[in-house]
């Protein structure tokens, strides 16, 4: 969704560009009619030196402008690998017409230029779809339904489900990502529909992508990073696409994730960190973009039919030499099969393995003076890791950490914290934030996530709290693949809000669209054997990574 271009995704098409304005021909400006008649403008650019044509095309669908220096070198780039490149904008953007609808229109939109692009004497019937971001999400959208010409995708930094990646994470509005993005292109007018529609319902079931996945028969390269806003988002395209999609789809799938922001995408530095050497990547994405399209476009043996499905950095401790992690894992799948490893609460603000003594912590939640966000999977606002002790200095942040491990823990998959809680408020946000503490005392975030208290019985109903009544929410965090050193410890941070990030909650079950000053809520935050509040980490077993180690190569 960025307006920037995904800076690390791009570096390299600038050094690219003036050799491959020389293979650029033919470059021409058409408009392509949507179902519903609205005129799309498109800019097509043929090779030179590739033939006479026709040829296999690349298609680009922004919201940005089609003449972005981005997506032109991009055009160029493919020129030279003997690809004709289509560029488009979005109806209601640059040359388009139309009203501008965000990701509603996108799936008629880009299948039917799929269709037109098929008609085209200079189409040799193979089409594939690239881009970054908003790019990426346009290619989400096209994929139910595609039609045969569109023979496979490259979504970076993406996701297909824009109601729980990019808009209501565990119930809550992400504020900063959707506002800021919406306001930075002028399209504040589309706030007020995401916000009429905060439970899942016919409105969003109409254009979700993930409902219709047995119909996906498109070979897709997802690429993310585990800071990127839409993290979950790349993974889930991948397990979803792989396993439950159609024909065309299951079992031809391939996803890499590194250790990256959105806008820092095959970058070392990430928040406060930096990363070995071995995770930048701007030289292998247009390698492995190149094979790619060569595979399923051309149909040649370009060593991309013998890439694992799964290419994944296991991230370890930065700036510690010896470190263990820091290197890429090649898996069949992901994730990866793991065992669950429960690290209680206790009352004494530990994480432990043992089930502790019954007891009771207080939290304290304002509205009026929410607990700040610091970094994370963010757009606008700083992103990455960064250290949290700010924030765990204040009183209404409740800390819970391991002893200093002795040995390192290796953590791959999806992870959870579930709290109990004696509420005093019909609603509430659960906010946790998974930190490695650094033996400096840098509590540095991996991960992190909130739930709704409303929303915790499911995305399309709201289940209030009931004051005094103990019960059970579970946090999800997203996933990682992270080492946590001998010498470090884990922790968690509990609190009521994660500020710009979420939007604050008032704490009283009222009207989010029509907002109040709120309450001060004061939740007891329960532990022990009746009320086992945990976080829940998948830990591989040791063999299962270990086989799986690669040098630096393609997926």
């Amino acid at each position: 969704m960025s307006s920037k271009p995904v800076r690390g995704c791009f570096a390299a098409v600038a050094v690219a560009a003036a050799l491959a304005a020389g293979a650029a021909g033919q470059t021409f400006s058409v408009t392509v009619p949507a179902p519903d008649g609205t005129p799309l403008a498109t800019d097509v650019y043929f090779p030179i030196g590739a033939g006479p044509g026709p040829w296999p095309v690349i298609l680009q669908r922004t919201p940005y402008g089609k003449g972005l220096n981005t997506v032109r070198d991009a055009c160029y780039l493919f020129n030279l690998w003997g690809y004709a490149c289509v560029g488009q904008d979005e109806r209601g953007r640059g040359g388009s017409g139309g009203q501008y609808t965000g990701y509603v229109d996108e799936g008629p939109d880009g299948r039917a230029t799929v269709v037109w692009i098929a008609q085209q004497w200079w189409c040799d019937g193979n089409i594939g779809t690239f881009g970054a971001s908003a790019l990426g999400m346009t290619q989400y959208a096209l994929s139910p339904g595609a039609p045969a010409a569109l023979k496979c995708m490259v979504p970076i930094v993406a996701t297909p489900d824009f109601y729980h990646d990019a808009v209501y994470e565990g119930g809550a509005l992400r504020y900063a990502l959707v506002h800021g993005w919406l306001e930075d292109q002028n399209a504040l007018d589309l706030f007020a529909p995401l916000k009429a529609h905060r439970l899942w319902d016919a409105w969003w079931a109409e254009w979700a992508v993930l409902p219709k996945v047995a119909t996906v028969n498109v070979p897709t390269l997802h690429i993310g990073g585990w800071y990127d806003i839409f993290q979950q988002g790349s993974l889930d395209a991948f397990t979803q696409f792989q396993h439950h999609g159609g024909p065309g789809a299951v079992g031809r799938q391939k996803v890499v994730i590194g250790p990256w922001t959105h806008y820092g995408t095959f970058q070392s530095d990430a928040g406060e960190l930096t990363y070995p050497t071995n995770s930048i990547f701007v030289d292998d994405i247009f390698s492995i973009v190149h094979e790619w399209f060569d595979f399923c476009l051309k149909r040649q043996a370009s060593g991309a039919e013998r890439w694992p499905a799964v290419r994944v950095y296991l991230m370890g401790a930065a700036g510690e030499d010896g470190a263990p992690g820091n290197s890429w894992l090649d898996l069949p799948d992901w994730p990866p099969p793991t065992s669950p490893r429960p690290l209680f609460l206790d009352a004494s603000r530990g994480l432990t393995t043992l089930v502790p003594p019954a007891g009771e912590l207080g939290l304290i939640a304002d509205p009026a003076n929410p607990v700040p966000t610091i970094g994370g999977q963010e757009l606008s606002t700083e992103a990455g890791p960064y250290d949290q002790r700010a924030i765990e200095a204040r009183p209404d942040v409740l800390s819970f950490s391991t002893p200093v491990l002795t040995t390192p823990l290796t953590v791959t998959g999806r992870v959870r914290c579930t709290v109990w809680i004696r509420p005093d408020t019909p609603d509430l946000d659960l906010a946790v934030r998974l930190t490695d503490v650094y033996p400096d005392g840098r509590s540095m975030l991996v991960t992190d996530g909130i739930q709704r208290a409303r929303m915790r019985c499911g995305d399309d109903r709201e289940c209030f709290l009931t004051p005094g009544v103990a019960t059970e929410i579970t946090v999800d965090l997203w996933s990682t693949a992270m080492v946590f050193n001998s010498g470090h410890a884990i922790r968690i941070d509990v609190s009521g809000s994660n500020a710009l990030r979420f939007e604050v909650n008032p704490n009283n079950g009222g009207d989010f669209n029509n907002p109040s000053v709120g309450v001060v809520t004061h939740p007891a935050l329960l532990v022990g054997t009746e009320y086992p509040s945990r976080l829940e980490l998948p830990v591989p077993q040791p063999s299962q990574l270990a086989k799986r180690r690669l040098t630096r190569s393609h997926p």
